[in-house]
């Protein structure tokens, strides 16, 4: 298995990549390709394209959850496919695999918006997607997690943002 940092919030290494703080790694292994999540803007394509990644093969996009450095990749995602489609290059579209709750809005006092900017209507017309709460094989080595309960007594849970208006812990 082989993981690849397409995008994390730094750049210390000795070849010239771009930087934000956000999230987007590709995992391969010998079964399967899958992009986990897509950082905070296409930052995360620039790198795929300067490594020499092909993301035209990718069988799955798994999103780990709903917030802005982990989903606001996904807009820049879907022009590259698009524009794949249109010059009739041969491309996969990957099976999008996420929590339920991955389009509940999500709002941060005085950020607004800090959730998935997209919703599943729009989602759905560009991957097929797959959500589940509960462990989902995705190949015999690689497995969602679904949902992760927070349980531990030696952590103060901070709440960051609002669900729907309601100020809760969005975990």
């Amino acid at each position: 298995m082989k993981i690849t940092v397409l995008v994390d919030n730094n750049t210390l290494i000795d070849r010239y990549f771009f930087a934000e703080p956000g999230l987007s790694l590709l995992i391969e292994d010998d079964e399967t390709t899958v992009l986990f999540d897509t950082g905070y803007s296409d930052i995360f394509l620039k790198n795929a394209f300067k490594m020499g990644k092909d993301l035209t093969t990718l069988d799955y996009l798994v999103l780990s959850h709903n917030h802005l450095d982990h989903t606001w990749g996904l807009e820049p995602l879907i022009k590259y496919f698009t524009e794949l489609q249109i010059e009739q290059r041969p491309f996969k579209r990957p099976t999008l695999v996420a929590h339920p709750e991955i389009f509940v809005s999500v709002n941060a006092e005085g950020l607004g918006e800090i959730g998935c900017l997209l919703s599943e209507e729009k989602l759905a017309k560009h991957f097929p997607i797959q959500l589940s709460a509960q462990p989902k094989a995705i190949s015999s080595k690689l497995t969602f997690l679904g949902e992760i309960p927070r349980r531990n007594d030696f952590e103060k849970n901070l709440t960051f943002g609002r669900k729907e208006g309601a100020a809760e812990d969005d975990q």
